[in-house]
């Protein structure tokens, strides 16, 4: 289980020690936590978060989740956004989204469950 602290990002290695996390790995999990969050539910921040509502059933999923994507992650400066592309799956979807953090990249995969859209 990952911890958020105000101070940095950790994360609980597997002999259950916390490790801090930087980099590409810090940026990957601050974009899962944005885009898992629906919008006006995190309480220390009501504009943190995404909206997928409407996703299932649009005509361009891939576009509609990139457009999305982008603006839930408006505000994190020092993290962009590549290419997005979306799978819709019977009850949830599945994003592929290309993080960039200084001179690294990484394709996080993100599982869009019924909660978040």
């Amino acid at each position: 289980m990952d911890t958020l602290v105000q101070d940095g990002d950790f994360k609980t290695d597997v002999s259950g020690y916390t490790e801090e996390i930087y980099s590409i790995d810090e940026a990957c999990q601050r974009v899962k936590f944005i885009l898992l969050t629906q919008k006006g539910d995190f309480i220390f921040d009501r504009e943190l978060g995404s909206d997928f509502s409407g996703l299932i059933g649009s005509s361009d999923i891939s576009r509609e989740a990139e457009l999305r994507c982008r603006e839930a992650l408006a505000d994190q400066k020092e993290i962009s956004v590549g290419t997005v592309t979306a799978e819709s799956k019977s009850v949830f979807i599945k994003l592929f989204v290309e993080v960039f953090y200084g001179e690294e990249s990484r394709i996080l995969e993100v599982i869009l469950n019924g909660d978040v859209f």
